[in-house]
């Protein structure tokens, strides 16, 4: 080969290499991209008699500079990370909703007990008879708030899990364009590393989303699957999710249906913000309801049959005080209005000065038998107050658990995310020397073409 064709070939290298360091600098604050390295490698020489011939420098490939082990780890931190935060912003809600003084229902029995109290001290009072049915009115109340805003809560993450479908469902579509563009690149003999980095950069906003495992096909192309191995996109086809009405509840909540028949695979997802709302609906805003309907309960059944024991003005036998088909935190309400109804008085002794049922109903707030949770043998039980101060024990320990767990995974996310960038980030500084590299070799590869130049003419004119 020619000096003129060697020197062409070293200066078209240099001018490759040229182009790929500005494409690295020029996409320093692109989101996902990975700097690129152009490789160079000497061109078959020509054998020459006993000796061979440099033919100059050719370009081998332009590589995309990645760790595979360190994006899969990203992908896992990312989604863990993300499933603990959304866990935490819903169970922070329903920690401080627990916690309200306006709502919390210790201060509301504690004002209730107040008040029967007072009936005990004076029991012909109607003044302190009309502030016991008032403060029973707002206990129940404090019920039905309570679980009303439970009930918000649960339509929140209604709504999160909606928003999510339709984010991965754009997700899913754009990794299935990819996958066929990126298998016709490679199948054409091109290396389509910004494709890759598109790609990567989906399934890295797919993992915020959900949990998913990548398989990489022969072809290029990748499979991604969600939850419990159910196929989001496979090659160039994918499935997509929708949002469905669990008609198992009451009323009926969203579920995400996979496919066209809509198969309900709520429960097998995990992981991002979708396994985040998941957790927080059924570890802490279903159970926190549950163990309010039973709190609600407890006192509906140890009240009434404590006010069933007495005897009101009227000289009648206690009827029941709260309604005794309110038994749960969203129904429960008074079945009295009439201050005269109030049975304060026993059946040992009745008259209108008695007030040793009303002393007996006063002692429910700290009897340890009312709330009973394990019939046993043993009986397990608690008192109204403990029982409700278990149940905001339990939501603040998840919720501390939760944050300390999020805090933990951001770190892992931060630490894995700097060992990725060292490895695919663009270095400007880096960048900079190498222009300044490939420059001298592009000036350098010109005086290789002048000097072959000289020489021709040379030869020329020499005839």
């Amino acid at each position: 080969m020619s000096m003129l064709n060697i020197g062409s070939s070293a200066l078209l290298a240099a001018q490759t290499s040229l182009a790929t360091t500005s494409h690295n600098i020029s996409n320093v604050n692109t989101p996902g991209y990975s700097r690129q390295r152009t490789d160079q490698g000497p061109q078959p020489a020509n054998f020459e008699g006993g000796y061979y011939i440099g033919n100059g420098v050719g370009i081998t490939g332009v590589d995309r500079i990645f760790n595979q082990f360190l994006v899969n780890q990203l992908r896992t931190y990312t989604s863990a990370e993300s499933q603990q935060d959304g866990f935490l912003t819903f169970s922070k809600q329903v920690d401080d909703l627990l916690g309200s003084s306006s709502l919390s229902i210790s201060g509301g029995l504690e004002a209730f007990f107040n008040s029967v109290q007072e009936v005990a001290n004076d029991p012909t009072s109607i003044a302190a008879r009309q502030v016991m049915l008032t403060q029973g009115d707002l206990l129940a109340n404090r019920f039905n708030t309570m679980d009303s805003q439970l009930g918000e809560l649960d339509r929140q993450i209604d709504n999160t899990l909606s928003a999510s479908v339709k984010d991965i469902n754009v997700l899913s579509q754009g990794i299935k364009d990819l996958n066929q563009s990126i298998s016709e690149s490679l199948a054409a003999g091109y290396n389509p590393n910004d494709l890759l980095d598109k790609r990567d950069k989906l399934i890295g906003d797919l993992s915020e989303l959900v949990s998913v495992n990548v398989v990489e096909q022969d072809n290029g192309a990748v499979n991604v699957f969600i939850g419990n191995g159910q196929g989001l996109v496979v090659g160039n086809s994918r499935v997509e999710l929708s949002t469905i009405a669990d008609n198992s509840t009451n009323p009926p909540r969203t579920a995400i249906g996979y496919g066209p028949s809509q198969i309900n695979i709520t429960q097998q997802l995990s992981g991002g913000e979708i396994g985040g709302a998941i957790l927080a609906r059924t570890d802490v805003v279903d159970s926190t309801r549950a163990e309010l309907d039973v709190l609600a309960e407890s006192i509906v059944t140890a009240f009434n049959t404590a006010h069933g024991n007495g005897v009101d003005l009227n000289g009648n036998a206690g009827t029941d005080f709260f309604d005794a088909a309110g038994t749960t935190a969203s129904t429960i309400s008074m079945n009295i209005t009439d201050t005269r109804l109030i049975a304060a008085s026993s059946t040992t002794d009745p008259g209108v000065g008695n007030n040793e049922n009303a002393l007996a109903m006063a002692a429910l707030q700290t009897d340890k038998t009312t709330v009973v949770l394990d019939p046993g043998p043993p009986v397990i039980s608690r008192s109204f107050n403990d029982q409700y101060g278990s149940i905001v024990s339990q939501v603040a320990t998840r919720t501390n658990q939760a944050s300390v767990s999020q805090e933990t995974q951001a770190g892992l996310v931060s630490q894995i995310r700097q060992r990725s960038e060292s490895v695919s980030g663009v270095n400007l500084d880096e960048e900079a020397a190498n222009l300044i590299k490939f420059q001298q070799a592009y000036q350098a590869a010109s005086q290789i073409i002048t000097v072959s130049n000289t020489v021709f003419n040379s030869l020329i004119n020499a005839f």
